[in-house]
C-alpha cells in the first residue's frame, strides 16, 4: 500500500523517497461504523522542521511524541548517526522507554510489531539522581550547570527580579565582581560570599540575594564546572532529561525553563559552528567533531514559550524556533493547550499532530496555522475521529493537506497513563 509521507517537499520525495522517515501512523478513512485504517503514514526526519503535538489530558499526545523518539532509533545508521535527539521530561514518565511494551501485546500483534525496549541515554539533575536510584531507576548520566553559564539576566529572570528594581541592579554588580574575582570556575558558595562582601547593596536586598542563592543551591545542579555539551548529543541517540523533580519547589518553573534556556542557546551556539564544519567538509575540507542535527523534544511547551510573558527560556527556544532550519535544529512542541503558546511557535510550526482539543480557543488557535487550505473546520475533522486513544488529525504545511490518523502503539513502554488504585499483571492498568 503507497505510503503518506508528511513532511516532505515533493523534491526530496523524489530524492529520496521514503529513506529517513518515521513511521508514525495509519490513516483513517470513512467515519462512525465505516472507519477503518489504511495507508501507512511517514513523518520526514531528515531536514528540520518545528513539530507541534497538542491535544487535551489523556488523547495520547506525550504517547505520540514517545513514537517519533522510538522511531529516530530505527532509522539506518547513516542516517541515525547525523541525528541525536534529546527529550525534555517535565513529567518523569520516558525513563520507562528502556523497558518492552508487553502491556499492550495485544494491540502491537494487530499492527505486526512486538515489544521492545530502547537503548535510551537518561540523564537527571545530579542532585535528584539517589531519588531515582531508590526507587530502582538508573540514571546513566548526572546533569550539571556551571555557575558560569548564567548571567545576571538568567539569575535575575530565574529569581524573579525586574533587572532594573533594586534586586536586579545590585546582582547585575555582584556578577561582575564574581567573574573578575573568581574566574570562569566558580561556585555558588562564591557568589553567596560576592553578596555578603557587596559594599553597595543594603542589608536587606542582600538578605534576599543570599536566600535565593541558598535555595539554588537546593536545586543539586550548579557546580564549578558543568555537564559539557556534547555529552548530552550523542550521535545516534535518544537522551531522555528528566527535570520533573523541580516542580517541589516555589520556583520549580524557573528552574526548569532555566535548564531549557541554558541548553537551547547551547545547541544553537553548537551547530552553527557544526553547520560550518559540515560545509567545508563538503567542499572538500577535513570536518571536526561536533554533535550532529538535534531533533529537541519539550513536553508542556506552553510552559516555557507562552503567549504571554516571558521566562526563562522564552528566547532561546524561540530563537531556535525561527532560526534553527539553517544549522539544522528540529523541535518536537509538545502541549495541551495550544492556545497559551506563543504565536510564533504556532506561526512556525510545519507539522501540527493534534489529537482531541474540546476548548474553542485551543481549535482557533490551530486553525490560525494552517487555515488557508482547510476546506471546513478543524472541530468537524475532530468530531470525524474514532472515539479512541491515539486518534488524530494531522496539518502538513509541506503538502498543504489534512489527515486523519491513527498513531501506532508504542513498542516501548509508556509510563504516562492514568494510574488506578487497582493492581493488574505487575503494573497499574
Amino acid at each position: 500500500m503507497e505510503k503518506i509521507i508528511i513532511g516532505r517537499s515533493k523534491e526530496d520525495i523524489k530524492e529520496y523517497g521514503d529513506r529517513g522517515t518515521a513511521f508514525i501512523g495509519k490513516h483513517i478513512v470513512g467515519e462512525g461504523e465505516d472507519v477503518h485504517l489504511t495507508n501507512p503514514i511517514h513523518m520526514d526526519v531528515i531536514r528540520p522542521h518545528v513539530v507541534l503535538v497538542s491535544g487535551k489530558r489523556g488523547s495520547g499526545k506525550s504517547y505520540s511524541a514517545g513514537v517519533i523518539a522510538e522511531e529516530m532509533v530505527k532509522l539506518p545508521n547513516d542516517i541515525r548517526n547525523n541525528l541525536s535527539v534529546i527529550f525534555i521530561d517535565t513529567m518523569g514518565i520516558y525513563w520507562s522507554m528502556k523497558s518492552p511494551n508487553e502491556k499492550e501485546m495485544g494491540m502491537l500483534s494487530q499492527w505486526n510489531m512486538k515489544p521492545a525496549g530502547l537503548n535510551i541515554r537518561f540523564l537527571a539533575p545530579k542532585g535528584f539522581v539517589k531519588d531515582y536510584r531508590d526507587v530502582g531507576v538508573k540514571v546513566d548520566h548526572q546533569l550539571t550547570v556551571a555557575c558560569s553559564e548564567m548571567d545576571a539576566g538568567d539569575w535575575n529572570i530565574t529569581f524573579g527580579f525586574s533587572p532594573i528594581d533594586s534586586h536586579g541592579l545590585a546582582l547585575n554588580n555582584i556578577i561582575k565582581n564574581v567573574k573578575t574575582r573568581f574566574g570562569s570556575g566558580y561556585s555558588i558558595d562564591d557568589i553567596i560570599t560576592a553578596i555578603r562582601d557587596d559594599k553597595r547593596a543594603e542589608d536587606k536586598i542582600k538578605k534576599a540575594l543570599v536566600s535565593r542563592f541558598e535555595l539554588a543551591k537546593e536545586w543539586g545542579i550548579f557546580e564549578k564546572t558543568g555537564t559539557p555539551v556534547k555529552k548530552l548529543f550523542e550521535r545516534g541517540k535518544v537522551s531522555v532529561l528528566d527535570i520533573s523533580h523541580f516542580t517541589r519547589t516555589s520556583s520549580g518553573w524557573s528552574v526548569r525553563g532555566m535548564l531549557i534556556g541554558l541548553l537551547s542557546r547551547k545547541i544553537f551556539q553548537e551547530r552553527l559552528m557544526a553547520r560550518k564544519s559540515e560545509e567545508y567538509e563538503v567542499m572538500g575540507g577535513t570536518g571536526k567533531d561536533t554533535i550532529p542535527m538535534v531533533w529537541m523534544m519539550v513536553d508542556e511547551a506552553h510552559q516555557f514559550i507562552p503567549n504571554e510573558g516571558e521566562t526563562p527560556a522564552s528566547r532561546p527556544v524561540l530563537t531556535l524556533i525561527k532560526e534553527g532550519r539553517e544549522p539544522g535544529i528540529s523541535l518536537v512542541l509538545i502541549t495541551q493547550r495550544p492556545e497559551k503558546l506563543h504565536a510564533d511557535a504556532l506561526a512556525q510550526s510545519d507539522l501540527v499532530i493534534s489529537h482531541r482539543l474540546t476548548s474553542r480557543a485551543d481549535i482557533n488557535a490551530l486553525e490560525s496555522v494552517m487555515q488557508t487550505y482547510m476546506l471546513k473546520d478543524i472541530q468537524e475533522y475532530m468530531n470525524a475521529l474514532p472515539r479512541q486513544k491515539g486518534s488524530a488529525i494531522i496539518l502538513d504545511d509541506n503538502s498543504e493537506r489534512i489527515f486523519s490518523a491513527q498513531i501506532r502503539p508504542r513498542f516501548s513502554w509508556h509510563a504516562g497513563g492514568s494510574p488506578a488504585a487497582v493492581k493488574k499483571k505487575g503494573f497499574f492498568d
